[in-house]
């Protein structure tokens, strides 16, 4: 029985096959550049932690104008940020830290204040447990981590006010045990 050949692509198919790869390659990078830099919603951030009974040290804290700060960096809507620090107990007796924020600022590129936005995608949390108990004097090393979910509606506000940084404060006080 003979061998059946199959036949080759001619020169010119190969070649057009190449060009449409090309094009297609180049159109969908530069596509991708062009929203990346068109919609990539970012903000700058900082925030401010106030304690009672506990301090903050190293790591990601950072002190400006005397007040201890987590700077968040850019933050981009749809992403998470961790900052993480040491948290010492300064209390005499074993307390349950709390952890809670608020007091939200948002700022145009001229430094105006603007309205605030809708928060309900805006979240901080933290890695401690309900319940973890800090014993007089003790350091752990905890992360902090600030959640913005996308929502339309989040970002046509941001757009609408030209917001380009956001501020918040952290508290952190004890309960009791």
């Amino acid at each position: 029985m003979p061998k059946s050949r199959i036949p080759l692509p001619s020169i010119k198919t190969v070649l057009i096959v190449i060009v449409v790869i090309t094009y297609t390659v180049t159109f969908t990078f530069l596509l991708g550049a062009i929203l990346s830099s068109s919609h990539n919603e970012g903000m700058s951030s900082f925030g401010h932690i106030y304690m009672l009974g506990y301090d903050a040290h190293d790591g990601d804290i950072v002190i400006v104008n005397g007040n201890k700060t987590l700077n968040w960096g850019s933050v981009y809507i749809g992403s998470t940020t961790n900052r993480s620090f040491y948290l010492k107990s300064k209390s005499n007796v074993v307390t349950e830290p709390q952890l809670y924020y608020g007091n939200w600022t948002f700022k145009n590129a001229q430094e105006q204040q603007q309205p605030l936005p809708s928060l309900n995608n805006i979240t901080c949390n933290w890695n401690l447990k309900n319940n973890t108990r800090f014993e007089p004097n003790q350091d752990t090393f905890i992360t902090i981590t600030l959640s913005v979910e996308y929502n339309p509606t989040f970002v046509e506000e941001l757009i609408k006010y030209n917001t380009t940084t956001f501020s918040f404060d952290i508290s952190i006080f004890p309960s009791q045990v």
